[in-house]
This record gives structure tokens, C-alpha cells and sequence, in this order.
């Protein structure tokens, strides 16, 4: 069988999964190795997986140090499995996970809106005393529409809905819209609404809007809501 050895620099995050003991492995450095490119094959339930990346490119595995490695995503897909990348943390998830991604991959104030730009807060306070960070929020206005450009990147949307301290009696609602279609409809919320957690699938989607919609008999009286650590994961 023909060899073809690979002399390369690999730069940024490797991730790998070896034959033997089926562990993930990350790296964040810039090193040179010697990889060499054997043909391998992987059958998965007596099929042939030819793996790929997200984008459809053929993604070859490889072998380093006599221990071969294999495409994470290809290989989760091939068995059904669900794979997370915790890009902070440098951690693969395959399957269930046990409790959230503690990060998500990009936050929401890291992409550049389309539509409206957002409001955000260090930190803020609800009707309850609970304090939360990296907060996006509607500065009280009726309405806000937020709209960002994903590229089928990130497979959910996780972000706390709340309602800051405040003696407004006014009601709103936060709807998200993926590609012209309405994924999530928060509960109404008011002065006294408890904090809401918001986890929704954008797999494949292009686009998205995050609007605030809110009423008052007065104009300034709208209700203030906010989002806390929005963010998405791939």
C-alpha cells in the first residue's frame, strides 16, 4: 500500500480520537510534525465512512507517532451521535452531555449585528437579586431586532432571558426567528416574571433575528428585559 508521508505545521486546535483507547485530543500550539497519509478506511458497521468536514471536504485521517487519528465530527456523524466543540475550554462532547457547555463557541456581542445594534450592561440585576454578566438588553425601547449572519456554524442558541429591577408595569416577549421562521416564543414576562433559559437549535440555519417586543400604555414606560451570556455553540 502506498504511503504518502506529510510534512506540514498544524496550527491551532488538533483534535484526534485514537483507534486504541478512543481519547480527544487538543493542542493550541504551532508545531511541525511528521504525519504520514496511508490510504486508512474507516467501515462503521461493515459501510464505509468516507469523512468529511462541516463544509463537505474530504478530511483524510492520519497517523502520528505510530497512533492513528481520526476526524471527530466525521466519525460522531457516522454513529449519530451530537458533537460539541467547547472552543474555551478546548473539550470535544460526543453524544449526551453531562450539564451545559460552560462557554459557548462565540458570544452574541462578538458578531456584528446587521440590524440594530445591541445595548449592553457589564452586569445587571433582576426583581430577585440575581446578578448576571455579559448582558444584551432592549433600553427600554418597544422594539428591537437584532439580526446576524450564523453561515450553518453553530448548532444551538443558549442565552438567560430576564427582567431587570424595575417598577414598570408593562409587559413583552422575546421571539427568535431563524430563515423567516419563528423557533422560540419566550413566555410573557413582566416585573415578576422569574428568569427564563433559553436553548434552541439553529442547526443549519443562515440567519437570525432576535427581536424584544414590549408594551405600555406610555411610551417610556416600556418593559426593560435582558438577555445574559447569549451566545452560540457549534
Amino acid at each position: 500500500m502506498l504511503k504518502d508521508k506529510i510534512k506540514g505545521t498544524i496550527i491551532g486546535v488538533v483534535i484526534g480520537a485514537t483507534l486504541t483507547g478512543g481519547v480527544a485530543m487538543a493542542a493550541n500550539t504551532t508545531t511541525l510534525y511528521d504525519v504520514v497519509a496511508n490510504g486508512i478506511k474507516i467501515v462503521v458497521d461493515g459501510k464505509k465512512l468516507n469523512p468529511t468536514d462541516a463544509k463537505g471536504n474530504k478530511v483524510e485521517p492520519m497517523i502520528y507517532n505510530g497512533t492513528t487519528y481520526l476526524p471527530v465530527r466525521a466519525v460522531a456523524d457516522a454513529l449519530g451521535k451530537s458533537v460539541y466543540w467547547d472552543g474555551p475550554n478546548y473539550t470535544v462532547y460526543l453524544g449526551e452531555m453531562d450539564g451545559k457547555l460552560e462557554y459557548p463557541t462565540t458570544y452574541m456581542t462578538d458578531l456584528k449585528s446587521i440590524g440594530e445594534s445591541p445595548w449592553t450592561d457589564k452586569s445587571s440585576i433582576d426583581n430577585y437579586g440575581n446578578r448576571y454578566t455579559n448582558v444584551i438588553n432592549n433600553d427600554n425601547y418597544d422594539h428591537c431586532n437584532f439580526e446576524y449572519l450564523l453561515d450553518m456554524k453553530y448548532s444551538r442558541f443558549k442565552a438567560t432571558l430576564f427582567v431587570p429591577t424595575t417598577s414598570i408595569d408593562g409587559t413583552g416577549y422575546l421571539e427568535i426567528i431563524a430563515d423567516g421562521k419563528t423557533i422560540y416564543t419566550s413566555p410573557e414576562m413582566t416585573k415578576t416574571s422569574r428568569p427564563v433559559n433559553i436553548d434552541v437549535n439553529v442547526t443549519g440555519c443562515n440567519n437570525i433575528k432576535i427581536n424584544f417586543s414590549c408594551w405600555h400604555m406610555g411610551y417610556l414606560d416600556q418593559i426593560p428585559m435582558c438577555l445574559a451570556d447569549a451566545g452560540f455553540y457549534q
